[in-house]
C-alpha cells in the first residue's frame, strides 16, 4: 500500500522525472520550480512540515496561484485569522436564503483546487502522470453556485440546490466504503502539513469493469464549510477513473465487512 507519511517519503517523490501537470518529461535546461501541495499558505507555520513538494514547469504551475490565495483566505476566515487588507483577493459577500445566513465567496473554484491536489497525490503515490481531463466527480465540503450577474445574488437555482443534493447517496457511499477500508488499513495514505492535510484513496470499479479511485481529502476542519440547517457538516470524497487503468501498485477496496460507526455519513473522516 503506497503511502506518504513519513520525511523519507516525501523526499524520495521531490525528484520524479515528469511534471504532474502537463506530463512532460524534465529535460536538460528546463524551466523547473517546486511546487507545494497544497500551498504552504494554506496552513499555519506550525503545520508546515512535512509538506508534498513537487517538481513541476514555471509556466505550469504558475496558473494555479490565483486559486490558491481565494482557499487560503477562506480557510483563514473559517478559524479566524486576519488577512492583510493589502493582499485580500477574496470576495465574500453574507447573503440570507431561505431564512438562513450564508457566506458567498465569489471566484473560488474549488473543484479545481481539489483535481490538482488530486492529480498531485496520484504522481506522488504512483509515479504516473495523470492527465486533466481524467473522468472524475468531486463532491466537496461547500456548496458551488452560479450568482445573478445583475444583482449579484444567488440564483433560484441555488437557492433550490442549498436545502437539497442530488448527489447526497454518491457521497454517503464514497464515505462509507473509505471508512471500511481506513478501518481495515487498506488505503493508500497521504498525511502531510502535520496531519492538517489527509489524503485516503481505494480502488474500485464501475458497473462496467472501469477501474476508479475512490478518495477522500481533508485539511484542517474544512468540512465546517456546510455548517448550516439543511446542509449539514459534509467531507470532500469523489472519485476518478485514469483511461490508462488502475496503477499496478494501488490498493484494491476490501470487500469484507468490519463494523465501524458512521453517524456523520457525509464525512470519510468523521465517526
Amino acid at each position: 500500500m503506497p503511502s506518504l507519511i513519513k520525511q523519507q517519503d516525501f523526499r524520495k517523490v521531490q525528484n520524479l522525472p515528469f511534471c504532474y501537470l502537463c506530463g512532460g518529461e524534465f529535460k536538460a535546461g528546463s524551466n523547473i520550480n517546486r511546487d507545494h501541495v497544497p500551498a504552504s499558505a494554506l496552513f499555519l507555520k506550525e503545520d508546515r512540515d512535512v509538506p508534498l513538494i513537487l517538481s513541476t514547469h514555471v509556466a505550469c504551475n504558475a496558473k494555479e496561484h490565483a486559486s490558491d490565495q481565494l482557499l487560503g483566505q477562506l480557510i483563514d476566515q473559517i478559524h479566524g485569522r486576519p488577512i492583510n487588507p493589502g493582499y485580500r483577493k477574496l470576495d465574500a459577500t453574507v447573503v440570507e436564503v431561505n431564512g438562513q445566513v450564508v457566506t458567498i465567496t465569489k471566484d473560488l473554484n474549488i473543484h479545481q483546487f481539489i483535481r490538482r491536489c488530486v492529480r498531485a497525490f496520484h504522481a506522488a503515490l504512483y509515479h504516473e502522470w495523470l492527465p486533466s481531463d481524467t473522468a472524475n466527480a468531486f463532491h466537496p465540503p461547500l456548496r458551488g453556485a452560479q450568482l445573478d450577474g445583475d444583482t449579484g445574488s444567488p440564483t433560484d437555482e441555488f437557492n433550490r440546490l442549498l436545502m437539497t443534493d442530488q448527489s447526497l447517496n454518491q457521497h454517503a457511499l464514497f464515505s462509507r466504503v473509505l471508512k471500511q477500508n481506513r478501518v481495515a488499513k487498506n488505503t493508500d495514505q497521504v498525511l502531510s502539513q502535520n496531519g492538517k492535510c489527509s489524503y485516503d484513496c481505494v480502488w474500485s470499479q464501475l458497473d462496467d469493469g472501469q477501474p476508479i479511485c475512490i478518495f477522500g481529502l481533508k485539511i484542517y476542519d474544512w468540512q465546517r464549510f456546510g455548517e448550516l440547517a439543511g446542509y449539514p457538516n459534509r467531507g470532500c470524497v469523489g472519485f476518478y477513473g485514469p483511461k490508462a487503468g488502475r496503477p499496478a501498485t494501488a490498493t484494491v477496496s476490501t470487500e469484507l465487512e468490519f463494523p465501524f460507526p458512521n453517524e456523520e455519513i457525509l464525512d470519510p473522516f468523521g465517526n
